[in-house]
């Protein structure tokens, strides 16, 4: 066991869970200390508890403590303040962190350890971090760099060295980029867990700010996977956030939304409110990418609810971007401007050069719904001139896509809009695995269109229906994507997605099915009772897919049965009113149970039809309808139900909690 001055600063977590099964109430001080030093991100409340627990025992044992020596029982001390302190900045209470920092600086400064003052460091800056205090954040970094240094501490220079690197990189790209990327290793072979998660951190947002995505997601698999074996659980979860955030860039949204998933998943079991709050951004963004605002937006809200004691830290200023976005969406322009003047002057105080573009960018979609062209205009201007300077390659075609649609309506000419339209599109497709957004391409098939290109502009146009079919399959599946999702609905939908495809007339028609889903479901979530959903749920089947429902079923409490909840007609003799879950030969629970639909033949010459509501619950309910005698019902009719029963589900549950 190393002595306390000694300790690896992320030890791996099988050596320490290994370790804390041998402990017990005789283990000496130092594998106590060892196993509480280890846990403090694997299980913070135990590595608390020990802390605390060893910490009074010095206190307390006089003469044991006699016969120790000073400088090991200093660094005894002063690692007990870190672990208190790390557990305080990791549940956001800074203010209870701060003189426990300045307690253990005090035991290191009595007997000086270049090692353990290193750690000191660091632990002041992520205390800067969330604070957004981004020029204190860097003076720490740095201290904990030259004490590595000083330390000949190979593994600390190596982690601290490219954390401080990944740090710069927000500050300034360009110049992050020239001072710290041939001093950093190209490779993690050969290295430890603890530097493969930070070295493959640093590369891949080096990657991710040049908008060369998919090596960006490479790096960050290696970082998640080192990262949660050398202990590193905050670092994981903002990892696997923002794997989600980089398959959002490409419009991969069911990737995005399973690591989304895992991230929340990891963030919620820990309850730290910082990472807690970084994931529910990456995830509004991802839901405001495939047209759920609503949601979106009550992520959002809690995100900056969740830190609204440091409205500068870098997660509440990106929140308050995706949020000002979302209102942009929703067409409520002076709010998002406010969103946006108020990100502005966040990013100033804390210094945030990654946030300017953002910053500017939304400014001027919001000057620009509210007819204030000239303003709109200079500001996309100067912000593309910015951004081209920082290779900031995914914002130039937002940028210049935003500069067309100014263009347009300040009354250019088709020849002005297509040619910012046109940057758009090479700098698009210049983007390796980048997925050019429909609108854009909708924009420019309405630019050839004026410019008397009809050719072209059809061929556009059919580019612009197939890229948002596209969009419609992952925005039809997202809900169902935060459950595990049973393998035919996947290999079902891609297969519809890929024939659709190849067919333009059906293009269409899903474009127009997805413009009245968008309507059918904000109605199911304005009603506020449960059988007003239902009322309003039989209403949108009827119109869209012509089929009647019948009854909807629900899950009892405890789990063991589906009960009848609402019914169209009382008299259906065989609407059972509850159906046990574990029945072999009943439709309705075999639908629950494997979440597909089942048909019943009748002999009126209906079928029934037993549909599963997957929302967020682990026991889906159930609708019962009935389909007229040769009525269509293929993939199209489905995936419409498919599509309703999910927003269903959650309407229900909204409204019964």
């Amino acid at each position: 066991m190393a002595l306390a001055n000694e300790f690896t600063l992320f030890p791996l977590e099988h050596d320490v869970l290994a370790a804390g099964e041998l402990l017990n109430e005789r283990a000496d001080w130092n594998s106590r200390l060892y196993v509480a030093w280890g846990l403090r991100q694997l299980n913070s409340p135990q590595a608390l508890s020990l802390a605390n627990g060893l910490q009074a025992e010095l206190e307390q044992e006089a003469e044991q403590v006699a016969f120790v020596d000073p400088a090991a029982l200093s660094h005894m001390r002063g690692r007990l303040f870190l672990i208190q302190a790390e557990v305080a900045i990791l549940t956001m209470r800074l203010d209870e962190a701060e003189p426990l920092l300045a307690k253990a600086q005090a035991e290191f400064a009595a007997y000086p350890n270049a090692s353990a003052q290193a750690d000191l460091q660091s632990l002041r800056a992520s205390m800067h971090v969330d604070r957004g205090e981004v020029d204190a954040h860097r003076e720490a970094m740095q201290n904990a760099v030259d004490l590595a240094d000083q330390a000949q501490d190979s593994e600390r220079q190596l982690y601290y060295r490219a954390s401080l690197a990944r740090s710069d990189l927000f500050r300034d790209f360009e110049l992050a980029r020239i001072t710290w990327s041939e001093q950093l290793p190209h490779k993690v072979d050969g290295l430890s867990p603890q530097c493969s998660a930070a070295l493959a951190d640093y590369r891949a947002l080096e990657h991710g700010l040049a908008s060369d995505y998919l090596e960006a997601a490479r790096w960050l698999n290696l970082a998640y996977e080192a990262s949660l074996e050398s202990g590193q659980v905050r670092r994981a979860i903002a990892v696997a956030s923002n794997q989600g955030y980089t398959y959002t860039q490409i419009a991969d949204f069911e990737t995005a939304l399973a690591w989304l998933k895992k991230g929340l998943a990891l963030a919620r079991k820990v309850r730290w409110p910082g990472s807690i709050g970084m994931c529910l951004a990456h995830t509004g963004e991802a839901l405001r990418r495939v047209g759920q605002t609503g949601s979106a937006r009550e992520l959002l809200r809690e995100c900056l609810q969740t830190l609204s004691q440091h409205p500068n830290s870098h997660t509440s200023m990106l929140a308050l971007n995706y949020l000002g976005q979302t209102e942009l969406d929703e067409g409520h322009f002076e709010v998002a401007l406010q969103h946006f003047e108020m990100l502005g002057e966040r990013e100033m105080q804390a210094h945030a050069s990654d946030m300017r573009n953002n910053v500017v960018l939304g400014r001027a979609r919001a000057l620009m719904h509210l007819n204030r062209l000239d303003e709109a205009r200079e500001v996309a201007l100067e912000a593309a001139k910015a951004a081209a300077v920082q290779q900031q390659k995914s914002s130039l075609v937002e940028l210049r896509q935003l500069l067309a649609e100014i263009e347009k309506r300040s009354g250019g000419t088709p020849e002005a809009v297509l040619n910012w339209l046109n940057l758009a599109l090479e700098q698009a497709q210049a983007l390796e695995g980048f997925q050019v957004p429909p609108s854009l391409l909708d924009a420019a098939a309405e630019a050839l269109d004026q410019a008397a290109r009809p050719q072209e502009a059809y061929a556009m146009a059919r580019r612009a229906a197939i890229a948002r079919q596209n969009s419609w399959n992952i925005s039809a599946k997202h809900a169902r994507q935060q459950i595990e999702i049973a393998r035919n609905e996947r290999q079902h939908a891609r297969a519809l997605a890929h024939a659709k495809e190849t067919r333009m007339n059906k293009l269409q028609t899903a474009h127009e099915d997805l413009q009245q889903l968008v309507v059918l479901s904000r109605e199911l979530w304005r009603q506020p009772s449960p059988g007003m959903i239902f009322t309003a749920l039989g209403r949108a089947l009827r119109s869209v897919l012509g089929v009647e429902l019948l009854a909807s079923y629900r899950p009892d409490p405890a789990g063991r049965a589906l009960r009848l909840g609402e019914s169209s007609k009382g008299e259906h003799e065989d609407l059972a009113l509850s159906v046990a879950l574990d029945d072999p030969s009943h439709p309705c629970a075999a639908c629950s149970r494997d979440w597909s639909e089942r048909q019943q033949p009748l002999a009126s010459g209906l079928t029934r039809v037993f549909a599963p509501m997957v929302g967020d619950d682990a026991i889906p309910g159930v609708l019962v309808l009935d389909l007229a005698h040769g009525q269509a019902w293929g993939a199209r009719e489905q995936g419409i139900l498919r599509h309703l029963s999910t927003d269903a589900a959650l309407a229900f549950k909204r409204s019964l909690a």
